[in-house]
């Protein structure tokens, strides 16, 4: 009887993997799906614009348009410990983030830096999915 009552456990636990499994599958097919909807936007070439003062940021995005926006969030400037040097991130977030992802386009997006205080500094500019780009910018000109 007791070896029944143990096969019936071990059973009752199986059961209960397989239906941990089940679940894991269907939220990792779940985020597959979302992952092929929603848009990801990646870094091209970017470059520190000296006649202009600004960043020129080339975007690479999934959607179904080419009219996508980008505006830039900046965080705060952070000094380092090292001979007067300055880091600051800016978020590059577009305007259709939940545009299906059916063709890739590029654009070029212009960052004035006119007012940033943060100089000379390296900029990281980051997008949401987690793609990340630095470079120095000299003092003001």
């Amino acid at each position: 009887m007791a070896t029944l009552g143990l096969a019936s456990a071990l059973g009752r636990g199986r059961r209960l993997e397989d239906s941990r499994a089940c679940l894991l599958i269907a939220v990792a097919i779940a985020m597959m799906t979302d992952t092929a909807i929603v848009m990801a936007a990646n870094f091209g070439p970017v470059r520190y614009d000296p006649d202009g003062d600004q960043l020129i940021v080339t975007m690479i995005y999934d959607g179904t348009n080419p009219n996508h926006h980008f505006s830039v969030q900046w965080g705060p400037c952070r000094k380092l410990t090292g001979p007067t040097r300055q880091i600051i991130d800016a978020s590059i977030v577009g305007d259709q983030w939940n545009d299906a992802a059916t063709k890739t386009f590029t654009v070029t997006v212009k960052v004035p830096l006119a007012n940033l205080s943060c100089r000379p500094a390296t900029v990281t500019l980051r997008t949401p999915p987690g793609f990340y780009k630095s470079l120095d910018i000299p003092a003001r000109p």
